[in-house]
């Protein structure tokens, strides 16, 4: 049995990663961050609360779970933070458009 070793290369900045590929792109990985930070703001308002649930379940904590991940997912880009709009502002410059 014959073992060829390769030597290692670098990984560069340029090849490492796929890069998006335009402006559409960006907005919808921005649009999916602000998504995720509000559902965690949701989920450590829920947190918050005083008291117990008079139905405290697994299954309770779960379907509260999804309909918060539901209110962030068509909340995100139209709730009025901004996080989007920044995120978006912030990497537009770092982006080819689509077509090229």
């Amino acid at each position: 049995m014959e073992l060829k070793l390769q030597a290692l290369t670098p990984l560069s900045l340029s090849g490492s990663r796929a890069q998006p590929a335009g402006r559409e792109d960006l907005r919808q990985a921005a649009e999916g961050f602000e998504s995720l930070f509000l559902t965690q703001l949701l989920k450590a308002g829920r947190a918050g609360l005083p008291g117990g649930d008079l139905l405290g379940s697994s299954g309770v904590d779960t379907a509260r779970d999804m309909l918060d991940m539901e209110l962030a997912k068509s909340s995100a880009g139209r709730a009025g933070l901004g996080i989007a709009d920044a995120i978006e502002r912030q990497f537009a410059p770092l982006v080819r458009d689509g077509k090229s």
